[in-house]
């Protein structure tokens, strides 16, 4: 597998997840807004949990004929967030849940409607997929306004969904039709 970089706007871009993204992501994912909002990082986000996610991506890299999982990084290269899809095979599955976090100092610019766009074209053509599906928490109306923005429907309203913290938290699942991809 080769590295990718793919051009969002205003010279930021998507690009495979390298070893030096370690620091970023620690440092991004210190912030509990970002955990409280997601359902699989950890709090607090740790060396080891960067280090894990970091060997996950390069190892899925190396069987994959297509990349993932992709960094979000600024005009200088440096990661900002990531986006990406739970996908073992490329070809195996028409459908793919696919997820994404910005860190906060970013939030409210348009990046991750930004980014969710061009993701979503790249799941469609390169991955082969015919469907892309993303539960959000209930509370989180940013990431849903991200998702309705990139032509995404609700689908269903899960209740008390996920379990975290001690409480039961309810999602709305959103999906997508490659066919209904706007133009």
């Amino acid at each position: 597998m080769i590295d990718v970089k793919i051009e969002i706007t205003n010279g930021r871009y998507l690009s495979s997840i390298q070893r030096d993204d370690k620091e970023a992501l620690i440092e991004h994912l210190k912030a509990k807004e970002i955990y409280e909002r997601t359902a699989l990082i950890p709090y607090p986000y740790s060396e080891a949990d960067a280090d894990w996610w970091i060997n996950t991506r390069l190892e899925a890299r190396k069987n994959l004929e297509r990349e993932v999982v992709f960094g979000i990084r600024n005009p200088d290269g440096h990661l900002i967030g990531a986006i990406g899809a739970q996908l073992e095979e490329i070809g195996l599955h028409h459908r793919a849940e696919f997820g994404y976090w910005l860190a906060k100092p970013y939030w409210g610019q348009g990046i991750t409607t930004d980014a969710v766009r061009v993701f979503i074209r790249y799941a469609f053509s390169e991955l082969k997929l015919s469907k892309l599906t993303a539960d959000v928490f209930a509370f989180n109306t940013a990431s849903a306004r991200v998702l309705e923005k990139n032509g995404f429907q609700k689908e269903g309203y899960l209740r008390q969904h996920y379990f975290k913290d001690g409480k039961f938290i309810d999602a709305i699942a959103y999906g997508l039709l490659k066919q209904d991809l706007r133009s």
